[in-house]
């Protein structure tokens, strides 16, 4: 299988599994390396989790979630939390800009 398609993978069962976890809907973008289709085999796979508001449990059922799916594949998993506000807030910043011309929903 392809990188990018295997990561795009488990990023979408990242999504399925955080949302069950949560009861509630997640969305989930993969950038960096991987959304690019430029990764190597040591790189990442770079998540945005976008939830209404976040606290420190979502945050540790999000990192579990990550390390045991980047465990088994045999890959990290890099999960940042984010909210909707903060993204309109801070939009003009690269990290975003480059998000949204990159990104792939999972």
């Amino acid at each position: 299988m392809r990188p990018r398609v295997r990561a795009l993978k488990l990023a979408k069962e990242f999504r399925r599994r955080l949302s069950k976890e949560l009861g509630k809907p997640v969305k989930v973008i993969m950038y960096g390396s991987q959304a690019r289709g430029d990764a190597t085999r040591e790189s990442d796979i770079d998540l945005l989790v976008i939830l209404p508001a976040i606290d420190n449990s979502m945050i540790k059922t999000a990192s579990y979630i990550a390390w045991e799916l980047g465990f088994n594949a045999g890959k990290v998993i890099s999960v940042v939390p984010d909210t909707p506000e903060n993204m309109k807030r801070y939009s003009f910043l690269p990290f975003y800009r480059s998000i949204r011309e990159e990104g792939i929903v999972a």
